[in-house]
């Protein structure tokens, strides 16, 4: 890893604010408001909104195909939008498996130690942690191909008195890794045990490196100055209260007496002659210039993540996000943004033989391992098929409701079939519905007699 590269990782890992770390504009008054975790967290939503991952059996009984089924559901659907957080704000996410579920490393967690002419990662050491007592321990797992095309895992172990330091080679048998083969060898295995997810952007930290950059990478100015705006107009509000100035020797009298004067009661300084014993100031906030700046920022920050302009507004309360209406109608930005990193979950092949992407490397790492830890017998290896689907933010319910509606209304679509679509109701839910407004519109006619009752 490039210093350059390994500098910009420790800004983006600042940036999130986790444990002890902030910005390193943060000193004096300025705080920081982590607005990069709330921009991760909405881009995050959106892309695996109402994401559902389905998993058939390709051929024979679907006994395998249920296996990785609840496999995926686990290992990913379960934590999709953490695992996007994680890709969006530092680059990129490494998946790797743990023996029972996948492991999703950012890079500070794991070394790149070779990829293809592509920049696929081929080969990479992972770092695994815990301490007891005063010591340290650190497992290095080294994944790699040897020049026979054979995949090769070398597991060492690690102790140090220094938690920032990986210390002195120990056996594994030393730690909690004693039951973790020092090698281990995989024949005929096509891709390796992990998979990297990157952002789809170009890296212009480090062109050669293989690793992505951060979402916020081109907006760290803006996000400071966001942080500057907002901090000195909280600085205002605590300043903002009345003074109230007196002449030194009430000050004096009032300390000679022990007598307590409120906060606001301040004296004039030496030197100074007042026109009257008593003057007042009041500081004037500047909110709605702090309004237009703060706004300014967030307008670039939105832009340059892959919003619109104007995705996020600052209305001197909240933060307002936009509505699936204003998305629909303006915020094609967003959803541009949106479908690049669907893409690189799950797509069609270039060569339009089936279908690639994270979320297949994935079922191909569980497939592997489940194969070669006889969970599965051999013949059963990939033996599924997956289908992904995600939710279209260019649908508008609202509208779509008003014409299911109407066609209801004119007799092309049943009560039952709108019930169905529009209140997310069984079918057997949305007849016992209509029958029971059928019953009660009937029984309410026959109680008045109808509109021209016989015999009147």
């Amino acid at each position: 890893m490039s210093s350059d590269m390994e500098a910009a990782i420790e800004k983006w890992m600042d940036l999130e604010g986790s444990g002890n770390r902030q910005p390193s504009w943060c000193t004096g008054d300025v705080r920081s408001i982590r607005f990069s975790n709330t921009v991760a967290r909405e881009l995050a939503r959106l892309i695996t909104l109402s994401i559902d991952i389905k998993v058939d059996e390709a051929y024979g009984t679907d006994q395998t195909a249920r296996g990785m089924q609840a496999a995926l559901d686990g290992a990913f659907l379960a934590k999709s939008q953490e695992v996007l957080e994680k890709c969006i704000r530092m680059g990129g996410v490494m998946a790797k498996w743990n023996g029972e579920g996948m492991d999703y490393l950012t890079p500070d967690r794991f070394l790149v130690t070779d990829y293809d002419s592509n920049g696929a990662i081929t080969g990479a050491v992972f770092f695994t942690y815990y301490a007891q007592g005063k010591l340290y321990y650190t497992r290095a797992e080294y994944h790699r191909y040897t020049e026979g095309k054979t995949y090769q895992i070398s597991n060492k172990a690690f102790v140090s008195e220094r938690p920032d330091d990986i210390g002195r080679q120990i056996s594994l048998d030393k730690t909690k890794w004693a039951d973790i083969e020092p090698e281990t060898t995989i024949s005929n295995l096509e891709r390796p045990l992990f998979t990297y997810l990157k952002n789809p952007c170009s890296n212009t930290v480090d062109p050669d490196s293989p690793l992505g950059v951060s979402v916020f990478n081109e907006c760290l100015e803006e996000l400071r100055w966001l942080d500057i705006a907002i901090s000195m107009m909280g600085v205002e509000q605590e300043e903002s209260q009345p003074i109230m100035f007196v002449d030194s020797s009430t000050v004096q009298y009032a300390v000679d007496h022990a007598l307590k004067l409120p906060k606001f009661v301040k004296g004039m300084d030496l030197g100074v002659s007042p026109e009257n014993t008593i003057q007042q100031w009041q500081p004037a906030l500047q909110v709605e210039s702090r309004k237009d700046a703060i706004n300014f920022y967030l307008s670039i920050i939105s832009y340059k993540c892959g919003f619109d302009a104007g995705y996020f507004v600052f209305n001197g309360q909240n933060i307002e996000m936009a509505t699936a209406t204003q998305v629909e109608a303006t915020e094609r930005r967003v959803v541009d943004t949106v479908l690049s990193y669907r893409k690189l979950l799950e797509r069609p092949n270039a060569n339009g033989d089936g279908r690639v992407g994270f979320i297949h490397d994935l079922a191909y790492i569980i497939s592997s391992m489940d194969a070669a830890s006889g969970r599965i017998a051999p013949t059963e290896f990939g033996n599924y098929q997956i289908y992904c689907d995600f939710a279209d933010l260019t649908e508008n319910r609202e509208e779509n409701k008003a014409f299911d509606y109407q066609l209801t209304m004119q007799g092309f679509m049943s009560k039952v079939r709108f019930l169905v679509r529009n209140l997310g109701l069984t079918e057997d839910e949305a007849q016992k519905m209509v029958q029971e407004a059928q019953q009660e519109t009937a029984a309410a006619q026959q109680a008045v007699g109808g509109l021209f009752p016989e015999g009147e």
